[in-house]
């Protein structure tokens, strides 16, 4: 039988938890938060309407602290069934991760304030799907500041022809995963601030059908 996860943010208000308790079906809660907030009034009375309730300890206050947390949760409790994701209480930070996990795993999301509204994520269909072939190779070849032309033969060793390597970089380069920047003799591409965001799935092998 499949189970049902609710993954759901919180502040130091179980107020803006409780609609999404109310509105969507779950068997499993678990709370993403900080650790101030597993110290507060409002998670224990949180914890006594929902005694087996499962938490997740995050840096609210760090966005690839939360995201990678929240999309580990997501991935661990996809694997017994459908997950929801209720991303109302916290920091905006960790909304923020909690809607940025959404986004990149496929997971439906709602936003309760106190209406519930649900955000435009496609479930099912995760971020990575967003990313060329020849996108994904350059990332997975990033991992340092490298040499425009030493990246074009790294990855036309690959089998990619040079204007599709030529393509993604302009490609990765406009969506600000990689910079470019001149220097003495050519150019160098490094990864942006935003990569390590995006870099799983930048770096992900698709899967054969």
């Amino acid at each position: 039988m499949a189970l049902r996860t609710l993954i759901a943010t919180m502040g130091f208000d179980e107020r803006h938890v409780l609609p999404s308790l109310r509105l969507m079906p779950y068997d499993r809660l678990i709370l993403v938060a900080g650790r101030d907030t597993f110290r507060s009034a409002g998670f224990r009375r949180l914890k006594a309407l929902e005694p087996e309730l499962r938490t997740v300890r995050v840096d609210p206050f760090d966005l690839t602290d939360a995201l990678e947390s929240i999309r580990e949760a997501v991935r661990r409790a996809a694997a017994e069934g459908p997950v929801r994701i209720s991303a109302s209480g916290g920091t905006k930070i960790l909304t923020n991760a909690a809607i940025l996990a959404a986004f990149q795993e496929g997971v439906e999301t709602w936003y309760c304030d106190p209406e519930p509204v649900r955000l435009p994520v496609l479930c099912g269909v995760r971020i990575g799907a967003a990313f060329s072939a020849a996108e994904r190779a350059i990332a997975r070849a990033l991992h340092s500041p490298i040499r425009h032309d030493r990246l074009l033969a790294v990855i036309r060793d690959q089998g990619f022809a040079r204007r599709t390597v030529l393509g993604a970089v302009h490609s990765l380069a406009a969506k600000g995963l990689i910079e470019l920047e001149g220097e003495a003799g050519g150019v160098l591409v490094r990864p942006s601030p935003r990569f390590a965001l995006f870099r799983d799935h930048l770096r992900e092998v698709p899967k054969k059908a």
